[in-house]
């Protein structure tokens, strides 16, 4: 129980070393380290993000700076009484930037300028003594910087927004090499706004409002010349699509004339044909239904005559007699068993010569 107790209040005065120790460096700052006393006094030549670091009271003094963009902000009106109430470390509110342009016109200008101490170099700041009065010396710099460069501009220069950026694109590049001795280097710079006095404020509404309307005055100038060239190219359009109608309706014509006259002379070429063909075989029919019809009476002729001679011979006779017994029907037959002259109905030879003759009877019935 004892040795726990031993090490509960280890670890607590470990805690409290620990916490008495170090320095929070917080999200959004730079560290800067200064050594107060000994052989290594002076200012730690490094920057440190943010964390826990070592920290010895009465022997290191750690200075914070703010890591972000710093607003250095040009304006005038209730604006900049509003910012100044809530404004935040990093943002600087002055009044508006006034100047006198090239061609002797007073101008006030709302300007901002964006600018961030340079990586790497917060430590400088403590060396160089600017820790505190850095932010006053660069707004003067600025004020000084912007008061010369922007003062090369007319009062129509200021009027044209590319002239304007083009001139605060070069008087960036002047800040950011003078502003390099206070360790900070310039983002950008807008201009916001341009306020000429009220008299010539007035002369320059009408003048840009003449100047708007002479581009008015050359843009309908134009949408007019425009106009009439797309109405001649209608017209040219519209007479060429009618040419170009007439010239297909002629071809059309001139074919379907042409496929007209192939139609009917094909249609007269078939006729005739099929007229011909039925013709001619309407002919060749009735000339072999006459050749069949001859050939059909010769060989009716023929066959007449055949028979008739193979009739007329003597076994014709006999085929005949035999068709005629075959045929012979004699449902009852009264016959005088006492007459000797009645033929026996049994007697074949008898019956053949009774009916066809005394001809010779063929060698099957001599028996």
């Amino acid at each position: 129980m004892k040795i726990l107790s031993y090490s509960l209040l280890a670890f607590i005065v470990l805690i409290f070393l620990a916490v008495g120790l170090t320095k929070k460096i917080p999200p959004a700052s730079i560290g800067v380290k200064q050594v107060q006393v000994g052989p290594g006094k002076g200012v730690i030549e490094e920057d440190f993000s943010t964390g826990l670091v070592l920290s010895l009271p009465s022997y290191h003094i750690w200075h914070l700076f703010p890591r972000q963009t710093h607003f250095l902000h040009f304006t005038g009106g209730d604006r900049i009484d509003d910012r100044r109430i809530s404004t935040r470390e990093i943002e600087d509110w002055r009044g508006p930037l006034q100047l006198r342009t090239s061609d002797n016109n007073n101008v006030e200008l709302d300007v901002s300028v964006t600018y961030k101490i340079i990586r790497g170099s917060a430590y400088r700041l403590v060396q160089d003594g600017l820790r505190i009065d850095y932010v006053d010396r660069v707004r003067s710099l600025v004020l000084d910087v912007l008061r010369t460069e922007l003062a090369k501009l007319t009062s129509e220069d200021l009027q044209l927004t590319d002239t304007r950026t083009d001139r605060a694109r070069l008087t960036l590049n002047v800040l950011r090499e003078k502003l390099s001795q206070f360790h900070v280097e310039p983002e950008d710079i807008l201009i916001r706004a341009v306020s000429f006095q009220a008299d010539y404020e007035d002369k320059l509404q009408n003048k840009q409002l003449l100047r708007q309307q002479s581009k008015l005055e050359e843009a309908l100038t134009a949408q007019a010349e425009e106009d009439q060239k797309v109405q001649t190219q209608k017209r040219q359009i519209g007479a060429a699509v009618l040419a170009k109608e007439r010239e297909w309706e002629k071809r059309i014509q001139e074919k379907k004339s042409e496929f007209e006259v192939q139609i009917a002379t094909i249609s007269s070429e078939a006729k005739l044909y099929d007229e011909k063909t039925r013709a001619e075989g309407i002919s060749e029919r009735d000339i072999l239904i006459a050749t069949g019809d001859l050939a059909i009476e010769k060989s009716s002729a023929l066959r007449d005559e055949l028979r008739n001679a193979a009739l007329d011979s003597a076994g014709g006779r006999i085929l005949l007699a035999l068709e005629a017994v075959k045929n012979l029907e004699i449902p009852e037959v009264i016959l005088n068993s006492d007459d000797p002259s009645v033929p026996m109905l049994l007697d074949m030879g008898r019956m053949t010569r009774l009916l066809v003759g005394d001809a010779t009877p063929p060698p099957n019935l001599k028996d």
